[in-house]
């Protein structure tokens, strides 16, 4: 779902302090652990096994993770608590792109998997979002991997 808050605001000051393209994803990540009271954490370092892997498939999820080689590993770039849930939030320049938006709904995905495998934390208790300075797109991981049963009466 798109919309705009918040993390839109805190991007576009963080962006100003920015010397370079490069140093965009450090300055946001700084600047929210500095000015964000839900910010718990930035660059946080998640990976998910085959043996992970294994088990969400067991339960019926749908994981879209063909050409990976395990284990994946990625760094979550801001982890926030809100409203009860835990967000996990990455800067994507460019958000509105279709192809940003769709790698950025899988890479959440398997972020937020590695993170409730790691920590013992249910899936339903994540929300995912990708954002930059001028849109923000957030998911709940669980609909993103669960599998509806057909029921046969």
């Amino acid at each position: 779902m798109e919309k705009n808050n918040f993390a839109n605001k805190l991007a576009k000051l963080a962006l100003l302090t920015a010397k370079s393209n490069k140093d965009r994803h450090n300055a946001i990540q700084n600047f929210f652990l500095i000015n964000d009271s839900t910010t718990i954490a930035t660059e946080i370092p998640v990976y998910l096994t085959n043996d992970d892997i294994k088990y969400y498939k067991k339960r019926n999820f749908n994981l879209n993770i063909g050409g990976y080689e395990t284990p994946i590993t990625g760094h979550i770039d801001i982890l926030q608590i809100r409203n009860g849930l835990i967000h996990i939030l990455d800067y994507k320049p460019d958000a509105h792109r279709k192809e940003i938006q769709e790698q950025a709904i899988q890479q959440l995905t398997i972020y937020a998997l590695a993170l409730a495998s790691r920590t013992k934390l249910d899936l339903a208790s994540l929300k995912c979002a990708f954002f930059d300075e001028n849109n923000y797109f957030e998911f709940f991981p669980l609909h993103a991997v669960y599998k509806k049963q057909k029921h046969t009466h």
